[in-house]
């Protein structure tokens, strides 16, 4: 059956009055907006703001994020520096549960067999150039990410399309021989190497957000720099200032279901690996601030920050991973050693002072699939057996291991408190010397991908809510260049093709169960915590609200982005 959903976020009485606007030309222009001197607040696109609103002019929210190097998320999911949730509707969405609902298809449906899947877009869409949004801006952009010239790392998301794989390896040259067709302006058929009941799922992530082709190929890689950018989402670049910040305006004529509250947003930048402190949030120069776990004392310390703090559970985790292909790590029984050595509750109760939850299994607690609870025993924290298991290896108090390498990700303050924890374990339970090295991001992806590291800590938080995100996008096996880890266990494979191609939903997750068994006890990774996500909001940051298991989560794959308004309370703020 088709599967449709009301809209939650306008009225109807509302999504018609953005339409009027639309069709004569209002909305888009400051000069123009309705600016009421009492009574209610309405944005440029004729949307009622909640009762508690600020004025329209106080309608920006402000924050801080490195510089981007691009906004062509659909090409480099690192590069944009979480800039990119405003501007780009996807195929599908999904709300505050991480329920899946129409984003710029309004319904979808799949065939008898599960392997192709028709989404029917959603009538009169426009990019903020005012073009039409089409079937075939997503067939060009599916096809363009996956092409091997492009260079695309996170081309691998996609590889359950038809052919993709072997397109995005260079085994194939022909790009419609890839499964992806509009079949007309506003129906995309999308047809799966196998039967795939999670493909929606993929379309709602960043990646797949689509692109203009006609500005693509017109400016090539410049193409989302001012001047020369459309986006089909609620919002549309408009200014990008080097080094000082990237501001957006609402588009005018975007008519979906999610139009945004706000009048506009500013992102300003800070240096790459760096954090502001507090001083600028408490100066009033952004709205919400992350925050690390280093700054909780100086945020106790102060009643209205402490008030202002929310910590979020999110659906990531940070892991230790092994090149199991040469020695030391090809032998399971040293990395179960590492596993037991790791006291997890210190960790999260001592360095995150309480905001994170300690890791036993890949999947997060909530995540669809989760069974953490029946695997905590697996890789427990336990120095007795990690001594045993290192000495029946050969290797008795560490004696006979040469230094190990320690690879960090550009870390910040509280990941190297960590990774020094981590350090001073190993040395003392097992009397294993590692030696950190705290590289920048681009490096440590490269060879990460490479398989060259030979001793990590990553995190990997999840793009879409099925188990097959975090279990098979980060550790089926995949050739060099193409996947995280070289870890490989050939059943672990076999179940995970198993899940990903079954349609009855309990056995799915009973096929994904086995496989984290197996992950866990041949200790592909080491998990560590689940990330509680720190942040200072302003008493006026209005419009999220928590979700079925109490997150109330600034999280760029969710509609409630939208949502989000400037509260009457507000003061007097550093544009």
């Amino acid at each position: 059956m088709p599967y449709h959903v009301l809209p939650n976020h306008a009225s109807t009485s509302r999504c018609i009055l953005i339409l009027l606007l639309v069709l004569t030309g209002c909305g888009g222009d400051e000069n123009n907006a309705v600016q009421p001197t009492a009574g209610p607040v309405i944005n440029s696109l004729g949307i009622e703001l909640p009762p508690d609103a600020a004025p329209l002019h106080e309608q920006v929210l402000m924050y801080f994020i490195e510089e981007p190097k691009t906004l062509d998320v659909s090409l480099d999911n690192y590069g944009v520096k979480g800039s990119d949730p405003h501007l780009f509707e996807r195929l599908t969405m999904f709300d505050a549960d991480d329920v899946l609902i129409p984003g710029a298809a309004d319904s979808w449906e799949p065939s008898e067999d599960g392997r192709t899947w028709t989404f029917h877009l959603r009538e009169g869409a426009r990019w903020s150039d005012g073009r039409a949004v089409t079937a075939h801006d997503f067939e060009y952009t599916f096809k363009r990410f996956l092409d091997p010239d492009e260079g695309n790392v996170f081309a691998f998301l996609f590889y359950n399309i038809k052919n993709a794989r072997d397109f995005n390896h260079g085994n194939i040259s022909d790009p419609d021989s890839v499964g992806v067709r509009a079949i007309d302006d506003l129906t995309l058929e999308i047809e799966a190497e196998a039967p795939c009941p999670y493909l929606p799922h993929i379309m709602a992530y960043n990646s797949a957000a689509p692109v203009p082709p006609w500005q693509v190929e017109k400016h090539g890689r410049r193409w989302t720099e001012p001047g020369n950018m459309v986006s089909n989402y609620s919002y549309k670049l408009d200014e990008w200032i080097t080094d000082r910040y990237i501001s957006y305006d609402l588009n005018p004529y975007y008519n979906g279901r999610y139009p945004g509250f706000l009048e506009k947003i500013k992102l300003k930048f800070i240096i790459a690996g760096t954090h502001p402190g507090i001083a600028p949030y408490e100066n009033n120069e952004v709205d919400r601030q992350g925050v690390f776990a280093q700054y909780l004392g100086e945020i106790e310390n102060s009643p209205d920050l402490t008030r202002e703090l929310t910590s979020n559970p999110h659906f990531q985790t940070w892991y230790l991973f092994f090149r199991t292909t040469v020695p030391p790590f090809d032998d399971v029984r040293i990395r179960r050693a590492v596993s037991h050595a790791i006291d997890r509750e210190t960790i999260c109760r001592v360095i995150l002072q309480g905001h994170g939850t300690p890791a036993y299994t890949m999947l997060p607690p909530n995540f669809p699939g989760y069974t953490g609870d029946q695997l905590k025993d697996v890789q427990r924290f336990d120095p007795s057996e990690a001594r045993r298991l290192l000495e029946e290896a050969g290797y008795p108090e560490g004696r006979g291991l040469p230094p190990i390498e320690f690879w960090l990700r550009q870390a910040d303050p509280t990941q190297m408190s960590i990774a020094q924890a981590i350090q001073g374990m190993l040395k003392e339970t097992l009397g294993l010397r590692v030696d950190i090295r705290n590289q920048e991001i681009g490096l440590y992806m490269d060879n990460m991908y490479q398989y060259t590291i030979p001793f990590g800590l990553i995190p990997y938080q999840y793009d879409y809510p099925d188990p097959d995100n975090m279990l098979s996008q980060v550790w089926h096996s995949q050739p060099v260049g193409h996947g995280r880890h070289d870890w490989k266990n050939d059943e672990f494979d076999r179940l995970l093709r198993a899940g990903g191609t079954t349609l009855d939903h309990a056995e799915r997750m009973a096929y994904y169960a086995r496989a984290e068994r197996i992950l866990v006890e041949d200790v592909g990774g080491v998990f560590i915590y689940h990330t509680h996500v720190l942040e200072l909001r302003k008493p006026w940051f209005k419009g999220l609200e928590p979700n079925a298991w109490g997150q109330d989560l600034f999280w760029g794959n969710r509609t409630t982005m939208m949502d989000i308004y400037i509260g009457n309370n507000v003061e007097e703020r550093v544009f």
